[in-house]
């Protein structure tokens, strides 16, 4: 009995000095330092600048994914996109893909209405790395689009465009939406088409309002 009793003050004694050793650490979490929201921000900052480094990789590597599929894959994963964003009711079944000889350089389309009244064309091009997009193309798909009675079209690759692309699709008469390879990738990115949330860190501040005079009072009297 009295080697358990000699053995229960240890316990008691460790204890006492585990909670002397833990008294600053109390005395420092009773009220943030002044430094705490810069820290804070310091924090949020780094956090933004390496989640654009890891975006910025996986960019790169969703374009190098995409050139080693066949371009029917392209294909497909321009009607997924657009289906993401709202166009087609978000219904697989309102798009087509056409891709094939004798297109006219239409590859897929997508059903905006029930009844089909509203269409938008799409032509997918898939090209090697600083190819750039020739407006020779982009006049082909407007004519395509002439030849359809169509009023949309949407024309995507994996690269870009000449310059003064953009200008000629404002001149036309046909609403024609260019989409080059970095713009793609961002929207696969917002819309989560071919990737995956691998981690998610939340970073937490003090909320000030909560601490106001008029909420603290109602705290207390809550409290009884």
């Amino acid at each position: 009995m009295i080697f358990d009793f000699q053995k229960l003050m240890q316990a008691s004694n460790d204890d006492n000095d585990l909670a002397e050793q833990l008294q600053p650490r109390r005395h420092a979490l009773a009220g943030p330092g002044p430094g705490a929201p810069q820290l804070l921000q310091q924090g949020g900052e780094s956090l933004q600048k390496l989640a654009d480094a890891a975006h910025a990789a996986l960019k790169s590597e969703l374009i190098a994914r995409i050139h080693v599929q066949p371009p029917a894959f392209f294909e497909r994963l321009v009607i997924d996109v657009l289906l993401s964003m709202g166009y087609g009711m978000e219904r697989s079944d309102t798009a087509q893909r056409l891709g094939r000889s004798g297109d006219g350089g239409i590859d897929g389309v997508i059903t905006l209405d029930e009844l089909g009244f509203d269409l938008i064309y799409i032509q997918a091009k898939r090209l090697k790395p600083g190819v750039a997009v020739p407006i020779s193309d982009i006049r082909d798909f407007a004519g395509s689009l002439e030849s359809r009675h169509a009023s949309k079209g949407v024309f995507v690759t994996t690269t870009h465009f000449s310059p003064g692309a953009a200008e000629f699709c404002s001149r036309l008469s046909r609403r024609v939406v260019l989409i080059d390879g970095c713009r793609l990738v961002e929207i696969m990115l917002r819309y989560n088409i071919g990737v995956e949330v691998q981690q998610c860190i939340v970073l937490k501040g003090l909320d000030t309002g909560y601490f106001a005079p008029e909420v603290a009072g109602l705290a207390r009297d809550a409290g009884g």
